[in-house]
């Protein structure tokens, strides 16, 4: 049985003191940047994540989050803000985004919010994807050439890495475990039942996400390959079609793979792309559990434990299409963001759950303990530590769309109207004429696209507001 001196016993007391708020801390950030950037402030929005970048254990969070906000701003910091997060992440990916975090061990016996936020595959892929988008707007081809191709690599290296990454973690949790007698129980049978238990609770619908059981996000691949049409690298665009098309199902890549081959037949026709980003990906939220009493010393009789859970994403808009005087071209989905990260967060999940046992486990022989040295005093310390420090790490990038759509227009001379909800949310007009437009005041009135040119907008929708990037085009 452990022993607590008074030092120890004052330690807990101020350590739950510093960090138990954490997790409320975290929490209420996120949703303050939510109220921000969903209400549309997005110069506020950015000025608030950027502000979080500052603290170094959350700056791959929050220089991703103020990155993409640049980046709809048409700031020019978005590009240096998405590289040092990525490059910060590419460091936490070579250590192990989860086998690297035993140096942190304390979060294990205090809070799991305590520890550097390290990231996520798909959102290193996307600080790829994002970083290219910028490069394309700036009219740098070769430097965006070289993040598609890094997002592409990083996507299908990540089953690999996550089976290596997750097995390693969970035999350095086990290690951890068995210098500590109290934690030589955790049984790491029990503890994979038990997940996949609370999964089946939990999240019924990730049998809906099955085509992500890869880690391919299609939008990285279907944006890339119209990337490589575009710059006439045929072979490379057809492959990164096929490889979205096999998991969407849509539409426009059929449409795109016909210009393609006309293209490679020297066919001069233009198009116009649209982007659309739609509505906010999942984020998470804290649930409690009461976990079996075999998975405790026996002089405890319940231990609670926290564990993030993922909340469903949310569309703003239905039926989103381009209305022309003569003819409607309906957007297709290209990504169901939501079921990438719910097909992530599934593999982490058992090692999630056997942090949270073992942390349950310490916390709780604590208490049985403090009781037993220090009587009703011990007893309130043991109650202040417990209640305070269980609490699980909600932090996820919230900026993030649920679905990407695409639609292909002819560039036939006219008036169009982007719609959704039954509503008009932005006037295009495909022109004979073509005049360079401010990127400031893309939004502003109707947004005159040049008929002999190939364009591409890049359009992230909110419940009142709209973004808008042209990638390519005049």
């Amino acid at each position: 049985m452990m022993k607590l001196s008074r030092v120890t016993l004052s330690f807990i007391t101020l350590c739950v003191l510093v960090f138990g708020i954490s997790g409320c801390s975290h929490k209420g950030t996120i949703q303050k940047f939510n109220d921000k950037y969903y209400g549309g402030d997005l110069e506020g929005a950015y000025k608030f994540a950027k502000s979080k970048y500052k603290d170094k254990d959350d700056m791959v969070l929050w220089g991703f989050e103020s990155g993409i906000v640049a980046s709809q701003l048409n700031n020019q910091e978005s590009f240096a803000l998405l590289d040092e997060s990525e490059r910060i992440f590419s460091r936490y990916e070579q250590e192990g985004l989860f086998s690297g975090i035993f140096s942190g061990a304390a979060a294990v016996i205090v809070n799991e919010n305590v520890k550097t936020y390290r990231g996520n595959i798909y959102e290193g892929v996307l600080m790829n994807y994002y970083k290219a988008l910028v490069l394309m707007k700036e009219g740098k081809n070769a430097s965006a050439r070289v993040e598609f191709n890094r997002a592409n690599d990083r996507q299908r290296r990540a089953k690999d890495y996550f089976h290596k990454d997750i097995q390693k973690a969970l035999a350095d949790q086990e290690k951890q475990n068995s210098k500590d007698s109290n934690l030589q129980q955790v049984d790491r049978r029990h503890t994979s039942s038990a997940a996949n238990s609370l999964l089946a609770q939990q999240y019924s619908n990730l049998e809906a996400y099955r085509a992500y059981n890869n880690f391919i996000n299609p939008a990285v691949s279907y944006v890339s390959a119209l990337f490589f049409m575009l710059e006439s690298d045929w072979a490379k665009s057809l492959d990164l079609y096929k490889e979205a098309y096999g998991m969407s199902k849509a539409k426009v890549i059929d449409e795109d793979i016909q210009v393609l081959e006309s293209r490679r037949r020297s066919d001069n026709s233009t198009y116009t792309w649209l982007i659309i980003e739609d509505g906010i990906s999942p984020i998470k939220e804290e649930i409690a559990i009461n976990l079996p009493t075999y998975l405790v010393s026996s002089n405890v009789l319940h231990v609670g434990v926290a564990i993030p859970k993922l909340t469903e994403g949310k569309e703003f808009y239905t039926n989103l299409h381009i209305k022309g005087d003569t003819k409607v071209f309906n957007a297709s989905t290209i990504v169901d963001l939501e079921g990438v990260i719910a097909n992530e967060f599934q593999a982490q999940f058992d090692f999630i759950l056997t942090r949270a046992i073992s942390s349950a486990i310490l916390k709780a022989v604590t208490q049985s303990v403090l009781s037993d040295q220090a009587g009703v005093y011990g007893s309130l310390a043991g109650m202040i530590y417990s209640v305070s420090t269980t609490s699980a790490d909600v932090r996820i990038s919230s900026v993030l769309p649920k679905k990407i759509h695409a639609v292909q227009i002819p560039n036939v001379v006219g008036k169009y109207q982007l719609m959704g909800n039954q509503r008009p949310l932005l006037n295009l007009e495909i022109s004979e004429s073509c005049q360079p437009q401010d990127p400031k005041n893309l939004g502003a009135g109707t947004l005159t696209l040049c008929q002999k040119n190939d364009n591409i907008l890049y359009i992230r929708l909110r419940p009142t507001t709209l973004s808008i990037q042209k990638l390519r085009g005049q």
